[in-house]
């Protein structure tokens, strides 16, 4: 590649590229490596289309028919309800809350361009505040007071079990 594609395809000014291309400069070997690269790949690798890794959470064990396309994921997050998302935003919303990190929440929205604040909406009004390992994380990101989890109380036990325990007490 040429300087001046270099200069073109990077976003590197001329003049910062002749202060490397000087054999004292300390960047001296950073310029020997850029001008030795192949245009084409530069091209393609500046080019390639970049996966946000939501894709593969939401697509993960589905055909390929049903996969989840960039504008289904900002259509289900545009919305400001958990209940008025279609049975096939409900299951995005699920394996978003469920298997997402609330540390990639920021990246999430620049990706998408979608609001932080539809997306605690839908959280707000999602049966997910009620999951333990989802509901501590995402009410602590958005800054909610944590529900008290439900208790399962009618669990059956066995009546063999039962009576151990009752001797117990």
């Amino acid at each position: 590649m040429t300087q001046t594609e270099t200069s073109k395809y990077l976003d590197i000014p001329l003049t910062t590229l002749n202060d490397w291309k000087k054999e004292d400069s300390n960047r001296y070997k950073l310029y020997q490596l850029l001008i030795s690269l192949d245009k084409s790949d530069v091209v393609q690798k500046l080019n390639k289309k970049v996966n946000h890794r939501v894709f593969s959470i939401l697509n993960r064990n589905i055909d390929d028919n049903s996969k989840s396309t960039f504008d289904e994921i900002r259509k289900a997050f545009s919305k400001k309800d958990y209940h008025a998302g279609t049975i096939k935003e409900q299951t995005i919303y699920s394996k978003f809350f469920k298997e997402l990190e609330v540390n990639e929440l920021e990246d999430f929205v620049n990706t998408f361009n979608v609001s932080k604040r539809d997306i605690k909406s839908i959280y707000i009004s999602s049966p997910f505040r009620n999951l333990s390992g989802v509901a501590k994380n995402w009410d602590k990101r958005f800054r909610l007071k944590h529900l008290p989890l439900q208790k399962e109380h009618n669990k059956n036990v066995p009546s063999g079990l039962q009576s151990i325990l009752n001797k117990k007490s």
